[in-house]
């Protein structure tokens, strides 16, 4: 009698062991397919959101090269300098993809480019107002080209940033190959170096 009661408390046991160890394989079968799934739809993430990143950091040095000449005359009716380019739109809201698959702080980043976009225009808006200075307008498009290629930069930064998340191969330049960040970075510098000449020159006339 006691032997068959305990028959009765093993076999009890292990037909709940079997029940939890098959629990717990599907469990762990449910995690690894969400486990692949989610890097499916992280590395399509990627690949979506670095080739808008990179034709938008490609359209903004495109802005950042306009100085609103067209073969080397300006471009407006009574020799006014005036945009030949349209600017890049970047709407990575519209992208159907899952941001919350990223850091907080890489989504965050990439999704506050047309915020940044919006408050350079707004700059450039009150430039055009309040600063007009025809027919060359040096000011605005200093600031028009300057603003465009910082952005194109943070723009190349963050698809960089992502390729290396997602493991996505990195862009890999031949020496003497042409380099659009390095475009960029030059016309950054270039206008820094005209501003700075700028403001000393006046410092000067003024004492």
């Amino acid at each position: 009698m006691e032997s068959a009661h305990v028959s009765a408390i093993i076999s009890a046991a292990a037909g709940i062991s079997g029940v939890l160890l098959g629990n717990i394989f599907v469990l762990i079968k449910e995690w690894l397919t969400k486990r692949k799934t989610a890097k499916q739809d992280t590395t399509y993430l990627g690949i979506i959101v670095v080739s808008h990143l990179d034709r938008f950091a490609t359209g903004c040095l495109n802005v950042a090269l306009d100085d609103g000449t067209q073969h080397g005359q300006p471009a407006g009716e009574r020799g006014e300098h005036v945009p030949v380019i349209t600017p890049p739109n970047f709407r990575p809201l519209d992208l159907d993809v899952e941001w919350k698959l990223l850091p907080m702080d890489l989504m965050y980043s990439i999704l506050r480019l047309p915020d940044q976009q919006d408050q350079l225009h707004g700059n450039l808006t009150g430039i055009h107002q309040f600063n007009y200075d025809p027919p060359d307008h040096i000011e605005y498009f200093q600031a028009r080209r300057r603003g465009y290629a910082v952005l194109g930069l943070q723009a190349s930064d963050l698809a960089t940033k992502l390729r290396l998340y997602v493991g996505l191969p990195a862009e890999e330049l031949d020496p003497g190959e042409w380099n659009r960040d390095k475009n960029m970075r030059d016309i950054k510098s270039d206008i820094d170096e005209r501003v700075s000449e700028g403001h000393l020159r006046n410092t000067t006339q003024q004492q």
